[in-house]
């Protein structure tokens, strides 16, 4: 029976990722997979808030785009909002199922700066426009939005239902849970995050980009969260996951071919009328596909497109947390260091990571 504390003496550090005995009092000195809470000392000192970038030159931007390049902002931080929005309100159920107190402080971590982003794009909306509630509301009436809510609530969805299931599968239903979230967090947001830094790229939608820039940083790192589950659960015969990876693999490529022609079917709508400069449907087509492949790779699948290539090098500049940077002399900083937190922090090596 699940309970908020467990009163028995446990040694953590011999209780699988998931399913295990329930937690006890949060202790962090000894640990089964330290990495786990490295990752959460890295998130704390990337703490931020949207209010320290201005968007006052973005109003005057945002007039001055056309209204193709209008409808492709506005799409992609509705569609943003509503990825945000999903993992702010699921992470609490990875969280509920773990045996390990470094997971859990990791996903409390996540929970809490999904929920940054999902107001960093309110105070975005609110500034950028006239009537802000109507762009929300917008977003409930846009049938190409409210499909992919379906795609990225499916898996959550079933594991929620799944109490009173059998243990078996409760862990099938985390594990493409998990898949299903290392897809959200490294292919779902990158067409938007691509727009997004285009249009930093022609000098227009500053403000905006160095927030998603923020987020995208945030994002690298809950990657690496999910990559770091995934592949111990299909490696470490101990955890029990082995045999039910192996099992769901073809279900998996194909979760992750599915999530891949979604995000070109976005491409395709946001650009249906036009495109902005450096930037096409047919471009977005070949990164999803080679951004694919480099996410299989990541948790160690095979890849399902063949050799693709990077059509846009130049999202480098912007998509790798360490290069997320401003010249420090600027008003808003996009490197944050926390002394305090960082004091006893060892770097966390993101070269062992494929973002």
């Amino acid at each position: 029976m699940k309970t908020i504390i467990n009163h028995s003496k446990v040694d953590f550090t011999k209780q699988p990722m998931f399913f295990g005995e329930c937690l006890n009092i949060q202790r962090y000195d000894v640990f089964k997979y330290k990495k786990f809470f490295d990752l959460f000392k890295e998130q704390m000192s990337f703490f931020w808030r949207p209010e320290e970038v201005s968007l006052v030159k973005d109003i005057s931007d945002y007039k001055n785009l056309s209204t193709v390049e209008q409808h492709i902002f506005t799409k992609n931080l509705l569609y943003q909002t509503l990825l945000d929005s999903v993992q702010a309100r699921g992470i609490p159920y990875i969280s509920e199922l773990t045996s390990l107190p470094e997971i859990e402080a990791a996903c409390s971590a996540w929970q809490f700066m999904e929920q940054i982003h999902s107001y960093s794009y309110t105070y975005i909306i609110k500034n950028i426009y006239a009537n802000p509630g109507d762009i929300f509301d917008s977003a409930m009436e846009d049938q190409e939005i409210m499909n992919r809510a379906t795609s990225v609530t499916k898996y959550y969805n079933d594991l929620i239902a799944s109490y009173g299931d059998s243990l078996e599968d409760r862990k099938r239903k985390l594990y493409l849970t998990l898949v299903s979230i290392n897809i959200l967090e490294g292919v779902r947001f990158y067409v938007s995050f691509a727009c997004s830094y285009c249009f930093a790229q022609n000098k227009s939608m500053e403000g905006n980009a160095k927030i998603l820039g923020f987020i995208n940083r945030d994002e690298n790192l809950h990657l690496a969260f999910t990559q770091n589950m995934l592949k111990i659960l299909r490696t470490d015969a101990t955890e029990g996951f082995v045999e039910i990876a192996n099992e769901l693999e073809p279900v998996v490529l194909k979760m992750y071919e599915d999530a891949a022609n979604e995000e070109i079917e976005w491409a395709n709508y946001l650009f249906k009328d036009g495109s902005i400069l450096g930037l096409n449907a047919e471009i977005l087509t070949t990164y999803m596909k080679y951004l694919t492949n480099k996410r299989l790779s990541g948790i160690g699948a095979k890849h399902i497109f063949g050799k693709v290539e990077n059509p846009i090098n130049w999202i480098k500049n912007w998509t790798y947390s360490k290069e997320v940077q401003v010249a420090p002399q600027e008003t808003e900083i996009s490197s944050y260091k926390v002394g305090s937190i960082k004091n006893d922090l060892n770097k966390v090596n993101f070269s062992k990571f494929d973002i």
